[in-house]
């Protein structure tokens, strides 16, 4: 196992490379897992320089449409905030399935303040979505 040479770029590089050549049994455990990374990884050591990019309803830069998104009491609808609350939903494992003809389609990921209170937001994805988005995330890092 090599060392990291300059984490956390290269750890990104690895979760990508992950996803894209995974082909057992468990794809969907093994992109959860890699996508943890590729979010909480840029969202931890990256994240003053996300662009200031806002889900409009138009545009899917980041492969995810306002739509999927809901708030509770906020508005905010940035990228770091998206990328904040998607943390903190994968961190404390608030996720849920979404199945179709018995296989997992996709994922529910929310966020809460404490597990007491009521959620503030969540996000429906398809396994491509999150795949796409954690990967164009971590791309956005990956430029020189």
């Amino acid at each position: 196992m090599s060392e990291f040479k300059d984490f956390p770029k290269d750890f990104l590089r690895r979760s990508i490379d992950n996803v894209r050549s995974y082909t057992g049994e468990f794809e969907v455990t093994n992109i959860i897992n890699n996508c943890l990374g590729l979010i909480i990884i840029p969202k931890e050591h990256l994240i003053d320089g996300l662009p200031e990019y806002f889900f409009d309803g138009h545009d899917t830069s980041y492969t995810i449409r306002r739509s999927n998104i809901k708030f509770e009491s906020s508005s905010d609808y940035s990228l770091k905030n998206i990328v904040r609350h998607m943390r903190n939903g994968l961190a404390h494992g608030r996720i849920e399935q979404r199945t179709a003809d018995g296989k997992i389609a996709g994922l529910r990921i929310f966020d809460q303040p404490t597990k007491d209170t009521p959620e503030n937001f969540s996000l429906e994805l398809t396994i491509d979505e999150l795949i796409d988005f954690s990967i164009e995330l971590s791309k956005y890092f990956l430029k020189d």
